[in-house]
């Protein structure tokens, strides 16, 4: 079922003029070079490798790079520098950039496939899986805010490092299920300030990067912390990772708290979306960065879980351009209510073809499943 599926890969340079190794389509499935037709020069930074689209089972002919391993590895990575930190060693600034920039390019390289598998996959603490989220968001605003790969990569380097002064401190929050008490609250407000201290101690981190980190909890009414500074005195960067952050929050959940998804009753409107996923914190954020992330994401972000009206349990894989409507989703469990070995693409808005319910919070109950499959990895 991988030949149905289409990844987007890099056209390498020393491709162009030789005959295409597979199929070449754009984002919208539209077939541009046949294999074995010479390949064109496409539009592109010099710098960087246009993008195409082949076909799954064909794409390791062009690029056999998978942006979700690397994507895992590095989440291993942030899980590994924090128990670095916890325990007192050296972390070097090299370290931290480098992961920042690995990440904004899997984003750039294929973003669907990186949000949504980091919607679905568990990584090996809570306080990572938030943390690699909430960089992918906070890339998808920085990019709509125009801005250059590198004040995106600080501006992932500021979400994934954002708590790197209280990771652990961030998996117990997750796991108490009631009242945190005074003094894990008060530990919690002074992480903005330790984790810019120790990125400041580490050296060589731009400052945006620190800024960001340093205000990521300042509310646009004044209300946040540590330093209470209102909506003129929150650098941008720092009010796109406000907003990433608390959308992950929301997503995510945690035990005292359920997670906010997206509702098939909301999403008849971009503002009563907004309003069901953000709720009360909608109120502290910047209005304008909130809005520009949703309508990005669309009414069915990819790794949307939903039911079809066959019964099946399927995944959105890819927004589409211009519209909010998925024209296809991935079914990955049956109407015998089994995992599929591969998943199957399923045509929506036929008549006998309809998505039914989002079901997110079906996510912990249900069977282990290879995730990347969804998107033509292996």
């Amino acid at each position: 079922m991988l030949a149905s599926i289409l990844r987007p890969v890099a056209l390498p340079p020393q491709l162009i003029g030789r005959p295409a190794p597979c199929d070449i389509f754009d984002a919208r499935g539209t077939l541009l070079q046949r294999v074995g037709s010479p390949v064109a020069r496409r539009a592109g930074h010099s710098q960087h490798p246009p993008r195409v689209f082949c076909e799954a089972s064909q794409a390791d002919c062009i690029s056999s790079v998978n942006p979700l391993a690397q994507l895992r590895a590095v989440g291993e990575n942030l899980a590994h520098l924090a128990a670095q930190v916890d325990n007192g060693r050296h972390v070097a600034a090299a370290e931290l950039t480098g992961l920042a920039r690995e990440l904004r390019e899997l984003w750039a390289l294929d973003a669907d496939a990186c949000i949504g598998y980091a919607r679905l996959h568990r990584f090996e603490r809570p306080s990572v899986c938030h943390a690699v989220l909430a960089a992918l968001l906070a890339a998808e605003l920085a990019a709509a805010n125009g801005s250059s790969p590198e004040s995106i990569t600080d501006v992932v380097g500021a979400a994934l490092t954002m708590n790197l002064a209280a990771m652990a401190l961030h998996d117990r929050m997750f796991e108490i299920a009631g009242d945190p008490g005074e003094k894990l609250c008060a530990e919690l407000r002074l992480h903005p300030v330790e984790s810019a201290r120790l990125l400041e101690r580490i050296g060589g981190i731009p400052d945006d990067w620190l800024q960001a980190v340093a205000q990521h909890h300042e509310n646009a009414d004044g209300s946040g912390y540590p330093c209470g500074v209102s909506r003129a005195g929150i650098s941008l960067p720092a009010r796109i990772l406000r907003v990433a952050d608390t959308l992950a929050a929301q997503l995510i959940g945690h035990k005292t708290r359920p997670s906010h998804h997206w509702n098939m009753r909301q999403t008849k409107g971009l503002q009563h979306l907004i309003q069901h996923v953000f709720g009360a914190e909608l109120e502290l954020l910047d209005h304008l960065l909130v809005r520009q992330l949703m309508a990005r994401l669309s009414a069915f972000p990819p790794g949307s879980l939903v039911r079809l009206s066959s019964g099946e349990l399927a995944v959105v894989n890819r927004r589409q351009p211009d519209t909010d409507s998925p024209r296809d989703a991935m079914v990955f469990i049956g109407t015998h209510g089994r995992p599929l070995e591969e998943p199957r693409v399923r045509r929506i808005g036929l008549r006998d073809c309809r998505i039914r319910s989002y079901v997110q919070d079906e996510l912990p109950k249900l069977p282990p499943y290879e995730w990347q499959l969804i998107w033509g990895y292996r």
